[in-house]
């Protein structure tokens, strides 16, 4: 089983070759040692990823361990840090706590303090990633789902149910009655269509004569005889006439 990587950063030689033998000791595996933020990315640019860091706070350079640990987090999110630092302040904790880090420990610390905060920083790390890797899981399959209800809806869309068992494919311009296919003609379908374009409202003689005939109106009669003729193949009172004003076709 290989050994936990733990990266130190600390800006005190002798702190961090003291920090290196007692993570030796407690069986853990030192995989380097940075004084400062630019020799941090260079250890990390070697395609090493640490298991956890420890880091101090107070760092020379400007860029102090709290804003490392910042940038750090967007470059190993996954990456436990736990701070170490002489400073008990309050303002100071506040500011690490901000980094989302995973520890603060006081100089000097005994070596089953170090233990115990390592060990509780990992299970803590490992606990996220599963809690991440569910959530991301979780808005995975909603994602399919909404995908899913959104193809569904303009499936729908395409259809019109109509009362009596009917439905209208406007895509293939087909009426069905319970899954069966109605033989309609093609003037006989394109009165079902515009009717379909506002069901439910009145549409005009004059309009259904136009989108039959084009522009050749076949007059009152021929209307009537195609109209007669439709509804001997629907349900009679799925076509109406409304107050002599025209006709309309009953939504479900």
């Amino acid at each position: 089983m290989s050994k936990i990587k733990i990266l130190i950063v600390e800006d005190e030689s002798i702190i961090a070759l003291n920090l290196k033998e007692t993570l030796f000791e407690l069986g853990y595996e030192p995989c380097g040692i940075a004084p400062n933020k630019c020799k941090t990315m260079k250890i990390l640019k070697q395609g090493l990823i640490p298991d956890l860091i420890l880091m101090d706070i107070y760092l020379k350079g400007p860029t102090t361990g709290i804003q490392l640990a910042k940038e750090l987090k967007c470059i190993l999110p996954h990456t436990p840090i736990i701070f170490l630092t002489a400073n008990s302040e309050l303002s100071t904790i506040k500011e690490a706590s901000e980094t989302l880090a995973y520890g603060y420990l006081l100089k000097p610390y005994k070596k089953s303090v170090l233990s115990a905060s390592i060990e509780l920083a990992l299970k803590k790390a490992q606990d996220d990633r599963h809690t991440n890797e569910e959530l991301n899981a979780v808005q995975a399959i909603n994602k399919i789902l909404e995908n899913k209800l959104l193809l569904n809806e303009n499936q729908e869309q395409s259809y019109i149910k109509l009362k009596y068992g009917y439905l209208f494919d406007k895509k293939t311009s087909s009426l069905y009655y319970e899954n069966e296919l109605i033989k309609l003609t093609s003037k006989e379908v394109e009165i079902i269509k515009i009717l379909c374009k506002t069901p439910g409202y009145t549409v005009s003689q004059e309009q259904l004569e136009y989108a039959t005939w084009k522009d050749e109106p076949a007059g009152y009669a021929a209307f009537r005889s195609l109209l007669f003729r439709l509804r001997n193949k629907i349900h009679k009172d799925l076509i109406v006439n409304y107050n002599n004003t025209g006709y309309k076709i009953e939504p479900l």
